[in-house]
């Protein structure tokens, strides 16, 4: 086959196809990487303030299944058409020898001019690229749209042929956030704090109310037949601000003591020492075990109470959850005067390998105490997790060994255990 000559009309006119083509490729390929690293944040700022590009990238954005299939058939078609272009125009020049040669060189100008440096520029502008491509985007979107519409929409009708099911997946993921709160700590924008207040607050929506409350073995609650008298000593000797009313036993809780109402009324001189509790009880709010936390918050911010009592699936009092412990499960521990002054009867370090404990501790607590993670569906303290250790009720002096662990039981109150030394061994 004889050689064409570059300058031959034929060739260049295949030349500036060519050219044109790359353009349009380097143009869509810049196009989709600034839409996809463009600050979210940012844009919905800008449609906010009526800037008619940013509602035009956030509603391209929505439609991302659109937007990708757009890009992927219009981007590969025109460089299919440049590839084929070039190669014949080389092989006119070049010879059937210089196939090889043609493609290498086509390959070259697409990816570089048509994908890697438009994109590279794209993702370092991505903003202003965004708004820059927004009209004529969302023109094409609608120009190729039966296109797009046929070619998304054949891979599930194979697959339904087949008797599979189309897979169906949100654009982003909680595993994709996570990695990215991840990456942002890694790069330092954000603080460890941060981070795991982030990631505390996918694990909220999970957590039910038996995983948060306070467990019926450690509510401090008060008889109904109380005095104020009684009532205000009991804050003097646990220092809480609410308490359970019950009537004889655990299971028959009648409502809530709010202190504060006694408070107000002594200001006011209307009551005294010797006054029943009774005509300050306020309503209790009963919740199942496996309520979500989410939920329940929601129901506390609507209703304006800040405690509710978790019942079990026989009717009796499982435990108690407070507007305290729901915000802990995101902002980690939050301590008055009182309780810091218990937390550290709760924790005594005796070196860097030996611990004594209360058995009422976190399980989290201490699996960051002992830098062990220490894990448990059933329990949620370390008295509760030695418990499930032993697998019956341990006497004072038993001791077992998990996880490189010596765990001792020091002190049984009841059946409860009240003090435990763990010791890495």
């Amino acid at each position: 086959m004889e050689a064409i000559p570059l300058d031959s009309p034929s060739n260049l006119f295949g030349v500036i196809l060519i050219i044109i083509c790359i353009l349009i490729v380097a143009f869509l390929s810049s196009s989709e990487a600034s839409l996809i690293s463009v600050n979210r944040i940012r844009i919905r700022n800008l449609a906010e303030k009526e800037d008619r590009r940013a509602k035009l990238v956030q509603t391209i954005l929505s439609e991302h299944e659109r937007l990708f299939g757009t890009i992927l058939l219009t981007e590969n078609f025109f460089i299919i058409l440049a590839s084929s272009l070039g190669t014949a125009i080389l092989l006119n020049i070049l010879g059937q020898d210089g196939w090889w040669i043609a493609s290498l060189i086509m390959t070259v100008l697409v990816v570089l001019l048509g994908e890697i440096t438009p994109k590279t520029i794209a993702v370092s502008h991505a903003e202003s690229f965004a708004l820059f491509v927004a009209y004529p985007i969302r023109f094409l979107i609608k120009l190729t749209h039966p296109v797009v519409w046929f070619f998304t929409r054949l891979p599930g009708w194979i697959l339904k042929t087949m008797g599979a099911k189309s897979p169906s997946s949100p654009f982003i993921t909680e595993e994709d956030i996570r990695a990215m709160i991840d990456l942002g700590e890694e790069a330092g924008t954000l603080q460890e704090e941060e981070k795991e207040m982030l990631h505390k607050v996918f694990e909220f929506g999970d957590t039910i109310a038996s995983e948060s409350m306070v467990p019926r073995t450690e509510i401090v609650a008060i008889h109904d037949d109380a005095t104020v008298g009684e009532a205000l000593n009991l804050v003097k000797e646990k220092g809480f601000s609410r308490y359970p009313v019950i009537h004889e036993k655990m299971d028959n809780v009648l409502g809530i003591l709010y202190i504060k109402d006694i408070l107000i009324k002594m200001s006011e001189g209307k009551v005294d020492e010797n006054t029943p509790i009774k005509e300050f009880v306020r309503d209790a709010y009963f919740i199942p075990e496996n309520k979500k936390i989410s939920e329940l918050l929601a129901e506390m911010q609507k209703r304006k109470f800040q405690i509710a009592i978790v019942m079990d699936e026989y009717g009796g009092t499982a435990g108690l959850i407070t507007l305290e412990d729901l915000m802990e499960e995101i902002v980690g521990s939050l301590q008055d005067e009182f309780e810091k002054i218990q937390a550290e009867k709760d924790v005594e370090v005796i070196d860097e390998r030996t611990f004594i404990v209360s058995g009422t501790t976190a399980l989290d607590e201490v699996s960051e105490l002992v830098d062990v993670k220490l894990e448990s569906e059933d329990f949620h303290t370390i008295g509760g997790y030695v418990f499930g250790l032993f697998g019956r009720l341990p006497k004072e002096g038993e001791q077992i060994r998990y996880h490189n662990l010596r765990f001792l039981v020091m002190q049984m109150d009841g059946k409860k255990i009240a003090k435990i030394k763990i010791t890495k061994v």
